[in-house]
């Protein structure tokens, strides 16, 4: 029997595209609003509190493969077929726009050509430009996804308690390599909390659909929105003041906690505009989610356009166009993006797998 497809999650792909671009986008304001001055403030729970955008992501990969595949027949076939899709439309992509940037900060200017061998390490881990080290994070979860599989079929303990199982393990792993500073490369094991609380919603997924009453909704809510303060502020007195009120130890856990929350509660709410939301707006949700990868690959070059078209003389100019860069860099990239769709509507080498154009028309 075909599985349901599950809508939801599309609100929670386009609302951690969002915040990526936010982050990007407010991430001058964290270096040149003083901290005594009361925008602070404001540019931290903008660019510090929406922290949990790259553990949505992870969190949906997870939901995704595991309620796919955890039935499915565990044949080579199976994997073979998996691992061609999954790294021809992520690597493919990964690899143009790694090329892309490479030329990029040559031009302006950022860093100086030092060779092959510098641009080859680049691609192995991500360096190419600021946001490409979160796909290779992505790619190796991926690589180990049968692994993963496999584990939840053999282990009925694993199965039932995996996404427990993935946060410690993170946690673990976060404090030791704080203490000796062993991996330098982005390393899978930052998200696996989240990779395996996705998973773990994806295998249950029948027993954790259904919608929350007003009360619990308000509860884990204000839930979220208090631990995720502790977080923002215990990171702000820990790292910006040089002040900390807890411990690394304890701040990763309510970080782990915080992203574990937001997560949660995207995938609930999500689900409620799936079935209370009007068609327009789901219309244009589904219209940024198809672009979602494309948007976190392009949106930096659009930024840096903008950022160069709007140069602030004046404290009041330098917040305005923070503001005004956000609507200015959503636009331009979806633009942009839908420009080199209809020019070249197969080449999945660019933005992964894309609908084609005349089925995603009347979709939408």
């Amino acid at each position: 029997m075909r599985k349901e497809r599950i809508e939801s999650l599309k609100f929670m792909r386009v609302v951690a595209m969002n915040l990526v671009v936010l982050i990007h986008v407010t991430a001058p304001a964290m270096a040149n609003v003083p901290v005594d001055h009361f925008l602070y403030d404001f540019y931290l729970m903008l660019n510090r509190f929406t922290r949990f955008e790259g553990a949505v992501f992870v969190f949906l990969s997870g939901l995704v493969l595991f309620y796919n595949y955890e039935d499915k027949p565990y044949t080579l076939k199976t994997w073979l077929t998996f691992y061609r899709r999954r790294f021809m439309f992520i690597l493919g992509p990964y690899l143009f726009w790694s090329i892309f940037y490479e030329l990029f900060s040559y031009y302006m200017g950022y860093r100086e050509y030092e060779g092959l061998r510098s641009i080859w390490d680049n691609l192995l881990v991500g360096g190419s430009y600021y946001q490409l080290y979160f796909i290779m994070i992505l790619v190796q979860l991926f690589f180990f996804t049968p692994f993963f599989i496999y584990l939840i079929k053999r282990f009925k303990f694993f199965n039932r308690y995996f996404f427990i199982i993935g946060f410690a393990l993170e946690f673990i792993y976060t404090l030791w390599n704080s203490e000796t500073g062993a991996i330098t490369f982005p390393f899978f094991m930052v998200y696996l909390g989240s990779f395996f609380f996705g998973g773990w919603v994806g295998v249950h997924y029948q027993k954790v659909k259904h919608l929350w009453n007003l009360k619990a909704a308000l509860t884990f809510t204000l839930l979220t929105i208090g631990v995720g303060l502790v977080y923002t502020y215990g990171f702000y007195f820990s790292y910006t003041l040089g002040q900390p009120f807890m411990s690394y130890s304890m701040l990763t856990l309510v970080k782990i906690l915080f992203f574990a929350t937001s997560c949660y509660l995207l995938f609930k709410l999500g689900t409620w505009i799936e079935q209370s939301a009007p068609t327009p707006i789901l219309a244009v949700i589904e219209r940024l989610r198809i672009y979602s990868f494309g948007f976190y690959l392009v949106h930096p070059f659009i930024l840096v356009i903008w950022s160069n078209l709007l140069v602030a003389e004046t404290f009041k100019e330098f917040n305005l166009y923070i503001m005004l860069r956000f609507p200015l860099v959503m636009i331009s990239t979806y633009l942009f993006i839908r420009m080199l769709h209809m020019l070249f509507p197969k080449a999945w080498f660019l933005f992964g797998n894309l609908p084609a154009i005349r089925k995603e028309s009347k979709a939408s």
